[in-house]
């Protein structure tokens, strides 16, 4: 039996991001970190580090016990649900859950244009058209927490450091590092949110055990470890979106009969599936997927989505609710789904969205916090 986790609804990410609005004075929209609070009100020069798919099984499993990321003291949270790079980061970055924000997986589809779009590439998800603009952004902006502190403190230096795809970003790790200490030149209180996209894209690829992750965590943690002795006075809390498991996968279509029963291909995620049923097979389609997938998924009808607040502790918004099928399955073990007409294998060996421990599991590590 797999370790599952469910989301805390206390320390998690949007009451660690509630914090920082707290921090500088803004009303915070839930609840807060108490232990992150405490730490905060200690500093006037803050930069939050994500580092995508890095919780908490990754650093214990690739990085050494002298490495900073084991020996620095840490708040231990969660991520949300699902624990994937789209809702997480911005469940993060605006301080609300997807049942509010509307954010709730890789693809979502949208019934007026009749396609589903993977939504931070605005990809049809199933021709595979790159379709010019962004629907999503368009329709759902995320009204960022370090924007609104930017806006409302003009007092404070506020930045963001991205990666590659964003106009300007780091290109490696290196740069990365350096756009950091760059946007901390200015005197007096500053606050940074950088983002980089490793451990995750080469944990997608090479799997958890992969020499390649440790050699990546070791390149973290020497960066982290540089900017600890070269900015004393600044505290790094460094986190993550989620962590990753290893999978098996298994194509949807690989059972005519259970496919017969769909609408459409599944949504959202490979562990967090939401599926399009026809309203005549619904009962065939909970038979079917019970013989073929009950023990690796947990499946929920959409009332019980709804009413167990699976996708946050607050009442679904209708910009999440237009995004719901008629159920999602969501991974208690080693499996994703996915969709090959041609049934061609999968080539990613570790996977998030689910709920195990491995994947919900995070840590604030807190980098010279000196009391």
């Amino acid at each position: 039996m797999k370790n599952i986790q469910l989301p805390s609804t206390t320390a998690n990410l949007v009451t660690a991001a509630n914090s920082i609005l707290k921090k500088y004075g803004i009303a915070p929209f839930h609840d807060t970190l108490a232990e992150l609070d405490e730490v905060l009100e200690r500093h006037n020069r803050i930069v939050f580090i994500l580092f995508d798919g890095a919780g908490t099984k990754i650093i214990e499993k690739a990085c050494k016990t002298n490495s900073i990321l084991r020996t620095r003291p840490h708040i231990k949270i969660t991520s949300i649900f699902p624990p994937t790079t789209v809702a997480a980061t911005n469940a993060f970055l605006s301080g609300l859950y997807p049942s509010e924000n509307g954010w709730l997986g890789w693809t979502q589809y949208f019934s007026d244009l009749g396609r589903a779009f993977n939504v931070f590439q605005n990809v049809d998800s199933w021709t595979k058209e790159h379709v010019p603009g962004n629907v999503m952004r368009d329709r759902y902006p995320i009204n960022n927490i370090f924007q609104i502190i930017a806006e409302k403190r003009m007092d404070i230096n506020v930045q963001q450091v991205m990666p590659y795809f964003v106009p300007g970003g780091a290109k490696n790790l290196g740069q990365f590092y350096r756009h950091i200490r760059r946007s901390l030149k200015t005197p007096g209180a500053n606050l940074v949110y950088a983002y980089w996209i490793e451990p995750d894209s080469t944990l997608h690829k090479e799997g958890t055990d992969s020499w390649k992750i440790r050699r990546i965590m070791r390149q973290i943690n020497r960066k982290l470890k540089n900017l600890e002795k070269k900015e004393p006075d600044t505290l790094f809390v460094v986190l993550a979106d989620h962590g990753l498991t290893n999978v098996n996968f298994l194509n949807i279509i690989e059972h005519p009969d259970f496919f017969d029963t769909l609408i459409r291909p599944f949504t959202l995620e490979g562990r967090a599936a939401n599926f399009y049923v026809k309203p005549e097979q619904k009962n065939k389609f909970e038979q079917l997927f019970h013989k073929y997938y009950g023990k690796y998924f947990r499946l929920f009808n959409k009332s019980e989505v709804i009413h167990e607040q699976l996708f946050g502790p607050t009442p679904m918004s209708d910009k999440a609710r237009v995004f719901l099928g008629d159920y999602v399955a969501v991974a208690i073990d080693d499996y994703a789904f996915y969709y090959s007409l041609n049934n061609e294998p999968k080539k990613m060996k570790a996977h998030h969205a689910g709920m195990l421990e491995a994947e919900m599991s995070i840590n604030l590590t807190l980098i010279n916090d000196k009391k």
